[in-house]
């Protein structure tokens, strides 16, 4: 199961938030995860260092409410 940092929240404009931790798997060195999304629900994108240019997450939902506990149940499979 991978170790995760702190959870930290970035606001945007118009209800746009983003949440990025860093993420160490056993045995990887740690990388800097970012989750972002919209406080009124909608798509939500991953950011990592290899794909900057995002990676929409599908049926965000099954995480419950985008927020610091989507972040630790989406890193962690559930």
């Amino acid at each position: 199961m991978p170790t995760i940092g702190k959870v930290r929240r970035h606001v945007g404009v118009a209800g746009q938030v983003a949440y990025s931790m860093e993420v160490t798997y056993p045995g990887e060195a740690p990388t800097r995860i970012e989750f972002i999304g919209n406080v009124d629900g909608g798509p939500v994108v991953m950011v990592t260092p290899s794909n900057l240019g995002g990676t929409f997450v599908r049926d965000p939902g099954r995480f419950g409410d985008f927020g610091p506990s989507w972040v630790r149940k989406f890193v962690e499979g559930a």
